[in-house]
């Protein structure tokens, strides 16, 4: 079959990519009366939305504009139209009034479905958009420009759509189950964009000293402090909840240095940021009879104190009384210096999020438009900005796709 007769419309605007920025890029398109067309490689959109949140969907963080600057690692300034645009107030708003998605805010200024369901994020996206305008198992391969300067998009099945403008929304490489593979860079740097190496960013990370987290596996602590360091220079550091696995560690404040880590990496942990030597030895002193190991776990949880007694080398059972001054240090050490070492790079296949993509230096920010190729736009992760944990990645992506379609002329 020739292509004239594959052809039947020019639209307005296609979206390579049925994730959070391309799917929103669609509603926004919608409510505009723009023809367009979602092309998505996989059978069905959004499924990496699913992923989100532990199956929640964190889709919002509630903070200002002027707060979400500096929550995207150098990149706020270059993300502040957009943000300062449409608001997380404003994308709170359509998500209910027009999507028609109760949602629920819960601490931190974090915005999930009032359902606690990704799939009724999914489909709230879907339903408005319609099936009719996304185009499942589309795999994008080639795109050009005609003499008319229409954007030609080429299937891998040799399927060809034509558009007057094109976002460029195929995600980053992580989990690439979910159709992130990495399509966006090899597209983008045909049409002559550079791209900033790719890493991990909110990953889980693997550690060499497993036998520090054995008894603790499965187990979440509150309120940590997380480091990296070089010797007792400190190079980044978080705070937040920190989970235990059986091959490492997890958690947002962990998974927040994940783009920041690689291997041999050193970690240090204070599970207990409350509680210094002073404290611990007037508790010892006014408790003599109580056992070290149930003082402890007032400060963390039990298993986390038994592992800290263990490793002093006295006996699981000592009482307060019999504590020496070498056993509270070395407990005290283990419970706020906990000392890690990274085992390899963080795995970008289970990365929720991708660091590095397209070069912010060639890309408008005033709308998301290519410096380089008129009527080419980018969003997501294909660009080289990326987020904290709580809900900012999402963010971003729904006010890119936004400014986006608001910068659109016919």
């Amino acid at each position: 079959m020739r292509d004239e007769e594959r052809i039947k419309d020019i639209f307005d605007l296609g979206i390579i990519g049925g994730g959070a920025a391309g799917l929103f890029a669609a509603c926004f398109a919608k409510k505009r009366g723009f023809s367009f067309c979602v092309m998505e490689k996989t059978d069905s959109p959004g499924k990496k939305l699913l992923l989100t949140g532990g199956g929640r969907c964190n889709i919002l963080s509630l903070k200002s504009p002027v707060e979400l600057k500096n929550c995207y690692h150098g990149k706020g300034n270059f993300l502040y139209p957009a943000l300062s645009n449409f608001p997380p107030s404003e994308a709170y708003s359509f998500i209910e009034n027009e999507l028609g998605l109760k949602l629920a805010e819960e601490e931190n200024n974090r915005i999930f479905p009032a359902s606690s369901k990704a799939r009724d994020v999914v489909d709230a996206l879907t339903g408005y958009i319609g099936r009719e305008n996304i185009r499942t198992l589309f795999e994008a391969d080639k795109i050009s420009r005609d003499e008319e300067g229409i954007w030609e998009i080429r299937s891998k099945a040799g399927e060809l759509l034509r558009a007057k403008n094109l976002i460029l929304a195929a995600g980053g490489s992580s989990y690439p189950q979910t159709g992130s593979a990495g399509d966006s860079y090899r597209i983008a740097e045909k049409t002559g964009h550079s791209i900033i190496p790719v890493r991990a960013a909110l990953a889980a990370i693997k550690i060499s000293d497993r036998d520090k987290i054995t008894i603790a596996a499965g187990l979440t602590v509150k309120g940590c402090r997380v480091r990296i360091t070089e010797g007792d220079k400190t190079i980044r550091e978080t705070e937040g909840d920190i989970l235990f696995t059986h091959e490492g560690l997890s958690g947002p404040a962990v998974m927040e240095l994940a783009r920041d880590l690689k291997k041999g990496s050193v970690i240090r942990i204070d599970m207990a940021q409350d509680l210094d030597d002073k404290i611990l030895t007037g508790l010892i002193g006014d408790n003599p009879r109580k056992k070290l190991v149930n003082l402890i776990a007032s400060f963390v949880p039990a298993q986390v104190a038994e592992y800290a007694v263990n490793i002093s080398g006295d006996d699981p059972d000592v009482t307060c009384a019999k504590t020496t001054k070498e056993i509270r240090r070395s407990v005290l050490n283990a419970v706020k210096d906990m000392t890690v070492r990274v085992l390899s790079d963080p795995d970008i296949r289970t990365a929720y999020v991708t660091a590095g993509g397209v070069d912010t230096g060639q890309v408008d920010r005033k709308t998301l438009g290519s410096k380089i190729n008129k009527g080419l736009y980018l969003a997501g992760e294909v660009l080289d900005c990326d987020g904290i944990s709580g809900g900012y990645n999402l963010t971003m992506c729904i006010a890119e796709a936004k400014l986006i379609t608001d910068s659109l002329l016919f």
